[in-house]
């Protein structure tokens, strides 16, 4: 007898209404699809890169551009204050040893230099870094630009 109150007991409990066994209400918040986690996020395509038809290359070749260029300690002084360097990065180019620099040569309109630095042409600067504070500008030897034309 006891046995069946206890079973009797047990199976009341068991079987609850359907109001208690309801979960408690969430907040709305929860339920937006912002908080879906299901499945991977999509992969956004990178945008395409159009390639640029006035980047004139100042110079082009193999030799590493310790060879080809001596560091200009006045012009990277310069560059590194933002008072010599190109007024679009990489606009003008040099392809030196399988790398793409920066480049312009004096006296274009693609060089913002300081008045005390300005070289007459034909002198090419080539620029590392820049607009960093560890930009080194490079002027291409004479021999350099004869040889590359």
């Amino acid at each position: 007898m006891r046995f069946g109150s206890l079973l009797a007991a047990c199976l009341t409990l068991a079987v609850l209404p359907a109001s208690a066994q309801e979960p408690a209400r969430t907040n709305d918040r929860h339920l937006s699809r912002k908080f879906d986690a299901v499945g991977p996020t999509p992969a956004v395509a990178p945008p395409v890169r159009e390639p640029q038809r006035d980047r004139p290359v100042y110079l082009r070749t193999a030799k590493p551009l310790s060879e080809i260029a001596e560091l200009d300690q006045k012009a990277s002084a310069a560059c590194r204050v933002h008072d010599f360097g190109q007024f679009e990065q990489h606009r003008g180019r040099a392809l030196v040893a399988g790398r793409t620099y920066g480049a312009a040569a004096a006296g274009s309109d693609l060089l913002a230099d300081h008045p005390k630095l300005a070289a007459r042409p034909p002198a090419v600067y080539v620029f590392e870094h820049q607009g960093m504070t560890a930009c080194r500008v490079w002027r291409v030897k004479p021999a350099a630009l004869r040889a590359a034309n």
